[in-house]
């Protein structure tokens, strides 16, 4: 039977096989010795441990300015305070009450989500439940810190700019009715007014309270998953690496070893030859 045909270069497929039933025990073995490495490096690593907190945020406007026309601009959106996460003094927050080192406190913070709501889930992970616990209520605290010092309309002269625009509209709308006999109960000046009265409670509400615990961070019972299958894995295709080049390199040198016997110096340089004998004996 003809040997399988393979792409130009490549030994054919019927070698493939051949080579496992010539190195099969070698295979084996080193598979065995992956998987049992693989075994014991997944036993030696901690266990690792995740609680979460949940918040509602306050929503913020951007800046005010001087402009009448759009005086509350849109809320920022949740993915600045996702962000916000990741900033020193949270990540320092993190590290003290987690203990992990400062350096790889951003691998141990994870933020979600809810849809469609101003909630965000913040999770920690660390080496034992009650660290977990609290690196996560402590990046809870440290985030309203942040939100309310970093976002502009939290800030103390972003507060006092909407006072005075409100002040100003105030001044304006007294000497209006002042000059007018009959006042419309809702001008366009007193709705102005009106609006500039619900931007600065709003970041007030924003600047005393920039978020809202609603689940406070729990210490896990159990720790997370280990996932024991990735090291033995990778242990045991360590092995059959090896073993596949370990075996390429004796058939290499069984190779060279055959050439060389075939053109031995002593007899005479030339290439083995059956005996005639035995190519009678084969033929018949």
């Amino acid at each position: 039977m003809s040997r399988a045909a393979a792409p130009p270069g490549l030994p054919p497929w019927s070698d493939y096989p051949a080579f496992v039933r010539r190195h099969r025990a070698l295979l084996g073995a080193l598979v065995a010795v992956g998987l049992l490495a693989g075994f014991g490096w997944s036993l030696g690593r901690p266990p690792s441990y995740s609680a979460t907190a949940s918040v509602v945020l306050t929503p913020v406007p951007k800046y005010v300015t001087a402009s009448t026309i759009e005086l509350v601009a849109p809320a920022v959106t949740i993915d600045t305070d996702a962000q916000l996460l990741r900033s020193p003094p949270v990540l320092g927050a993190v590290a003290d009450a987690a203990g992990v080192p400062l350096g790889s406190a951003a691998e141990h913070i994870g933020v979600t989500a809810s849809p469609r709501t101003r909630v965000l889930h913040v999770t920690v992970s660390a080496s034992s439940p009650g660290a977990a616990a609290a690196g996560a209520d402590a990046a809870v605290a440290a985030l309203g810190e942040v939100r309310r010092e970093v976002l502009g309309s939290l800030a103390d002269d972003q507060v006092r700019r909407l006072q005075g625009l409100v002040r100003e509209h105030e001044q304006d709308l007294a000497s209006t009715r002042a000059d007018e006999v009959v006042v419309p109960a809702y001008d366009d000046l007193t709705a102005q007014l009106l609006e500039l009265d619900a931007g600065l409670a709003q970041l007030e509400e924003g600047r005393d309270r920039p978020l809202e615990a609603i689940t406070p961070a729990e210490a896990p019972q159990r720790a997370d998953y280990a996932n024991t299958e990735v090291p033995l894995v990778s242990g045991a295709m360590l092995g059959l690496l090896v073993g596949c080049l370990a075996g390429a390199a004796s058939d290499r040198a069984g190779r060279r070893a055959g050439a060389t016997s075939s053109t031995d110096p002593r007899r005479g340089g030339l290439p083995r030859v059956l005996d005639q004998n035995q190519d009678h004996r084969h033929v018949a």
